[in-house]
């Protein structure tokens, strides 16, 4: 991966080349973002960069030896650590080496370097099981790091999600974190350094990564993708900033859904039980991302609504086209309204990730919304 494959982020890029340029180049690096960020796909650039053969003034060439390997994620001095679990295919003590899930990792790299850990997951087929990184990894590590580079100018050790780190792993990664070989670099890639033991962050130089604004991804689905405008900007009101999101339900969420949406809490204001009920059965039929989707965009448009409420429209993120409707929606809410429909989401939310009725959740969330609003 070079950085031109990247979506925006020029100053991030420019800042991470010139440091290269002029040597420049910390021991210990730490690329922080949110789930969804750019962190990872940088990382993986900068060290494509790092081992180019023939480094232009804006990217890696991406065309010589060292570029093609990186490329396939099989370039010798570059190596990865993440978090693993035992599946079908990889059990017992090997389930704690990460060499031995580099073949899936490859292939979770090239679909999309911009997937959460829950993917991750998803793509091992582990379920629920604990992922950790381990003190036997920690191991793996120091041993392939003592030796000198095959073939680039660099010996560099991704670690994926170091909140993942058994404390043990952690401790045992500190000196050589903080001392490593000559032209030995650590790139440390989180999404939550509040994780993260003082110990390791203290050895590393930031670099954070910025979530992508609305803008940002509405021009990623319309100008790569060649997602219909109307339904790019729903998506990428809904994502966040979470551009792997807004890719994954590009194929999942209806251009409809805002309107939708509003005819759902005119049945709510209404208290049309039998539409409710309907509604519920549709709702079952939603894959599970579309369903927790439906929730995550009811509650911005409260949010949104609540800022429409209190005259902060500088704040508001909404699609011009459902402004009128949030607007209107805004003389019907309260901030304690507002807290306690946001509540019942978060809830819904929470059972519907431990498989309850989605036909009933939802009919539930229905009823309870509809008594919030009523309310006096």
């Amino acid at each position: 991966m070079t950085f031109a494959e990247i979506p925006g982020l020029d100053d991030l890029k420019k800042q991470l080349i010139k440091g290269v340029k002029n040597n420049h180049i910390a021991h210990a690096q730490l690329f922080l973002g949110n789930s969804g960020s750019a962190n990872l796909p940088m990382a993986i650039a900068y060290a494509t960069y790092l081992n180019c053969e023939n480094r232009g003034e804006e990217d890696a060439c991406g065309v010589c030896a060292s570029c093609q390997k990186n490329a396939k994620y099989i370039h010798p001095d570059f190596h990865f650590s993440l978090p693993t679990a035992a599946n079908d295919q990889i059990k017992g003590s090997d389930a704690k080496i990460s060499q031995n899930f580099l073949k899936p990792w490859r292939q979770f790299l090239i679909k999309d370097p911009f997937a959460s850990v829950t993917d991750w997951v998803a793509h091992l087929g582990v379920d629920n099981k604990q992922l950790n990184i381990s003190r036997e990894e920690s191991r793996q590590i120091i041993k392939s790091l003592s030796l000198k580079a095959f073939e680039g100018r660099y010996k560099v050790m991704l670690i994926w999600l170091p909140e993942f780190l058994h404390p043990s792993a952690a401790n045992a990664l500190l000196k050589i974190i903080e001392e490593p070989a000559e032209k030995t670099v650590f790139l440390l890639v989180s999404n939550n350094q509040g994780k993260l033991l003082g110990t390791i962050t203290s050895r590393t130089q930031s670099v954070h990564v910025p979530a992508y604004s609305d803008d940002e991804i509405l021009e990623v689905l319309t100008k790569r993708y060649q997602i219909d405008p109307r339904l790019a900007k729903q998506l990428a009101h809904i994502a966040q900033g979470d551009l792997h999101k807004a890719l994954s339900l590009s194929d999942d969420v209806s251009d409809d859904t805002q309107a939708e949406f509003e005819q759902w809490m005119r049945e709510c204001y209404t208290k049309d039980y039998a539409s409710m009920v309907k509604r519920s059965e549709s709702f079952h039929k939603f894959s599970k991302v579309n369903q927790q989707q439906w929730l995550i965009h009811a509650e911005n448009i409260y949010r949104e609504s609540l800022m429409a409420l209190m005259q902060t429209s500088e704040l508001m993120r909404i699609p011009a086209e459902n402004k009128a409707f949030v607007e209107k929606f805004s003389k019907t809410i309260t901030l304690e309204k507002v807290a306690q429909m946001t509540d019942v989401l978060n809830k819904a939310s929470y059972y519907l990730e431990r498989n309850a009725s989605p036909k009933m959740t939802f009919l539930n969330v229905s009823i309870q919304i509809s008594g919030i609003l009523r309310a006096s």
